[in-house]
Parts: structure tokens; sequence; C-alpha cells
């Protein structure tokens, strides 16, 4: 069984992609920009809530795929629990998906209740299901194995359905996706931008151990793109007129927005040092190959899975 352990060498060579990959991580991040532009697109434009079926298959899939990439780098969860953990994480968004389409339809005006009843449930067996294999299938589960698995329904199940539940909301659904993309990738972008140019000149590390190459001066860089990416969203609201803020409080939209990147900006940084820590306890650079100069789907999308959690605490604080 492969150790969870990483020296201080292993740990140098894991630093940032080298040049050679840049051409790929910018084709790919051309890609992913220009699929967010049309699940925004599809979901303005179709009606009744079908349009939000493609952000549903895109939170799906990261959800799944993510624990399977989990699981790979892991490499300490039995066969039996690999699969009960695949299909919980293949199951919790569909459910919650359909049911609250079905109960929309009747016109139920609290279907989001039920259908998150339904979400918990379907975590919760899962969860059971893969924790009695430690009795009942103990001579290949161990507790290291459950625990990993548990974690896998945890951190891409359950992180990941909260998405979706921002992609149903009754009000500001669209705004909540739109805002939740454009502050992960700003974040992203200015944490990078203000390291580089400010690092050499304020060189406090954030996370020494855990991410070597993140300095203070870039988390805060990121809390500023976090800002200006609401702002960018609220110009766009207004200009488009298609995902204005449905807010009736005294504060202005765009303060609204703004105080709300805060705290998405944040937990965005935290998110991608969770999941740097996770890399550095399996010894591994990437989780996966999958998105050419950008790692894995956990690499690419590890913000959004903590990010997600203070969009939809907000805009429930805001109704």
């Amino acid at each position: 069984m492969r150790t969870m352990g990483v020296t201080m060498q292993q740990q140098s060579n894991m630093q940032a992609p080298p040049k050679e990959n840049m051409k790929a991580r910018t084709v790919t991040a051309v890609g992913y920009v220009a699929v967010l532009i049309a699940l925004v697109a599809l979901k303005a434009c179709v009606p009744s809530g079908f349009g939000a079926i493609g952000f549903d298959v895109l939170f799906w899939a990261i959800s799944v795929t993510g624990a399977y990439e989990l699981m790979r780098a892991m490499k300490c969860i039995s066969r039996t629990q690999w699969w009960c953990t695949m299909m919980s994480c293949a199951l919790i968004i569909p459910t919650f998906v359909i049911t609250k389409m079905i109960l929309e339809a009747r016109g139920d005006p609290q279907a989001w209740l039920p259908a998150l009843l339904v979400l918990m449930s379907v975590c919760s067996l899962g969860a059971m299901v893969t924790a009695a294999l430690l009795v009942f299938d103990f001579d290949n589960s161990d507790l290291k194995s459950t625990a990993c698995s548990l974690f896998c329904i945890l951190y891409c199940g359950v992180l990941g359905s909260v998405s979706a539940n921002i992609n149903h909301m009754d009000t500001n659904s669209l705004l909540g996706v739109t805002l939740m993309f454009c502050i992960t990738i700003a974040v992203d972008t200015f944490a990078l931008i203000f390291g580089k140019l400010l690092g050499r000149f304020i060189p406090l590390k954030l996370a020494p151990h855990t991410s070597p190459n993140k300095t203070v001066v870039g988390f805060f860089g990121g809390i500023v793109g976090g800002i200006l990416a609401a702002v960018v969203v609220w110009a766009l609201g207004c200009w488009l007129e298609v995902f204005r803020l449905e807010y009736y409080g005294s504060y202005h939209p765009l303060v609204v927005l703004m105080l709300i990147s805060v705290p998405t900006s944040v937990l965005a940084q935290i998110g991608d040092l969770f999941e740097s820590a996770i890399k550095r306890g399996c010894g591994i650079k990437d989780m996966g190959k999958l998105l050419p100069g950008h790692g894995g789907v956990l690499d690419r999308f590890d913000s959004m899975l903590f990010a997600s959690v203070a969009i939809v605490v907000c805009f429930i604080i805001i109704r």
C-alpha cells in the first residue's frame, strides 16, 4: 500500500506547470470559458428550468469524475467500497434534480424541501452502506478504506451537490451560478498575478508546507479579483437584463454582490489549498490528466467546491 506521506524533495518537485504546458493550459482554459458561456446561454434561453440541465450535467460529471480521481489517488479503497462510493456520487445530484423538477411541475411552492430531503437520504444511505462493508466485507475493507470512502462521498458527492442547489434556487439561480464561476476564475487569475508581481517584495508564504508557491499577497490579490468579478457580473446583468439580482433590501445590488464575493473568494482559495494538501499527502502532482495543462477535474474545480458553499449561504441570507 502506498504511503500517504511525501518528503521535502518530492514537494520541491511539485511546482507550477512547465512553460511547455502553457499552450495546452491556455487552450483548455479557452474551451472551459466557451463551455461556461454556452451553459449560461442555455439556462437563460430555455424556459421552465430545463435550461438548467446543462449545468446539472456539468456538476454531475465533476462529482463522479472527481470521486474517481480522488479514490485512485488515495489507493487504499476496497473494490466493493469503491463501487458504493461511485454509485453514491452518481445518484446524489440526479435524484435531487429530478425530485425538484417533478414537484415544481406539479406546482409545489416548497419543492426545494422534499428535494433536499431526498438528496440527504441518498447521501446518508450511500454512507451507511459503505460503512457497513467494514463489517460484512471485512476481508477486503478496513478502517482506512472506510474513512477514505466516506470522505469521497462528502467531498465529491455532498460538496458537488451544493452547486446543483445553486443551479435550482427559486430566485437568482442564473446569477448565483454565473457569479460562482466568474469569481473562482478571477480569484485564480489575480492570485497568480499579484503573487508574481508583488511576491518578491512581500515574500510571506501563505501555506509553505502545502503549496510553497502561494503567497499572502497573492491571497489578497485573489480577493481583489473576486470583487472585480462581482462588479463585472453586475455590469453584465444590467446590460443584458438576464440575471439581475432579485434583492429588496436597502443596499445597492452592486454592494451586495461585492460583499458576497469576499467570503466566496476566501473559500475558493481554501478549497485550492485543501486540494493541494490532499495531493501532497498522496504524493502526486495532479489528480489526473483529463484537462491538458490543468490536470484532472478536481485540479480545475477544487475552488468551486468550496466557493459554492459561500454562494448558497449568502443567497439564502439575502432572500
